[in-house]
């Protein structure tokens, strides 16, 4: 037969209650400040994405592509992302402030003008798996380069 575990002393309970109690606030002080800093950073990744193909930049433009996206300009294109990505005629939102911006999770959208981008979290930035999307009426969007 086992000894009873020794109860801890009442201080000790209210401490580690305590603890407990901060460590629950700073974890969702945390998840609230991610939520902006996630939104900003979609909102960067797509602000240098339009900068790219608007200047021309394909082998810019490719490197912030998901690679399922990369591959996507490739058989639209039939040629390399750097050089494909110029060919296909992208709508993307301009490069300024976008008037939407939403981030669920891993996942983003980005819009400006009619225009959207939609991003994948990888790692700790975020990259485009769909560009050169714009809304319909049958369907939510359509876009030209679709890397899901």
């Amino acid at each position: 037969m086992r000894a009873p575990r020794p109860r801890p002393s009442s201080v000790v309970g209210r401490l580690s209650g305590a603890v407990g109690t901060a460590v629950i606030v700073l974890v969702v002080v945390a998840g609230c400040s991610a939520g902006g800093s996630a939104r900003a950073g979609a909102e960067t990744t797509a602000e240098q994405f339009a900068q790219a193909v608007s200047a021309g930049h394909g082998a810019g433009a490719c490197a912030l592509l998901t690679r399922d996206a990369r591959e996507d300009v490739e058989t639209a294109s039939g040629v390399a992302c750097a050089t494909g990505i110029g060919r296909l005629r992208l709508a993307v939102p301009s490069a300024d402030a976008p008037d939407d911006a939403r981030v669920y999770g891993r996942a983003a959208m980005v819009g400006r003008d009619g225009a959207a981008l939609f991003l994948a979290r990888s790692g700790s930035t975020w990259l485009v798996r769909a560009a050169g999307c714009a809304p319909r009426t049958d369907a939510p969007y359509d876009c030209t380069v679709d890397g899901s």
